[in-house]
């Protein structure tokens, strides 16, 4: 086993036992309240900074009352689903489930930390510096891991309708460089 299988697979066992520590209802519940909380603080950006400066005044916030207002809708957000996450665990524990509960979210936070892993990756790759030669030697996991979460995209993508994202990314630089 080389050092970068070995770097690549500490997240994804700590992501496993985080997962697991929390159970799959957290894990799920965790996601959700992320991309709720992203979908909200961006839906009340422009009413809440409007509230701010109305409060703090224009000249006080200058150009930061829109990333203030995002994470003034966004921290609350996340913290009332997730509190709403934990007492649905503790029903949850309190059933034959909570077993099979800690197993599933051990599998889902190591998914989770893995596509994590990936996407540092593929966005390392695209910076152009290469990791040293005497990483790769005998690497058995590199690989897979480096083209996880582009192949999860490319298929998720290709399902939603406007076109395969990873395309649209890859062709995007190039639209950029020639404009």
């Amino acid at each position: 086993m080389a050092i970068i299988d070995l770097i690549l697979l500490v997240p994804v066992i700590i992501g496993a036992f985080n997962g697991y520590k929390k159970g799959l209802l957290m894990e799920i519940f965790g996601i959700a309240a992320f991309v709720v909380a992203i979908v909200i603080g961006f839906k009340f950006l422009s009413l809440g900074a409007d509230f701010l400066e109305n409060i703090f005044g224009k000249e006080t916030l200058v150009s930061i009352s829109p990333y203030l207002s995002f994470f003034v809708v966004f921290l609350p957000t996340i913290f009332l689903l997730r509190k709403a996450g934990w007492l649905m665990r503790k029903a949850v524990r309190l059933t034959f489930l909570g077993t099979l509960d800690g197993l599933l979210g051990a599998f889902l936070g190591g998914f989770t930390a893995l596509f994590g892993v990936s996407v540092f990756l593929w966005l390392f790759s695209k910076t152009g510096i290469d990791l040293p030669p005497k990483w790769m030697v005998d690497n058995q996991y590199f690989e897979f891991v480096k083209s996880f979460a582009p192949n999860m995209i490319s298929k998720i993508s290709d399902m939603i309708p406007g076109g395969n994202w990873v395309d649209y990314l890859g062709n995007l630089k190039t639209r950029l460089e020639n404009s």
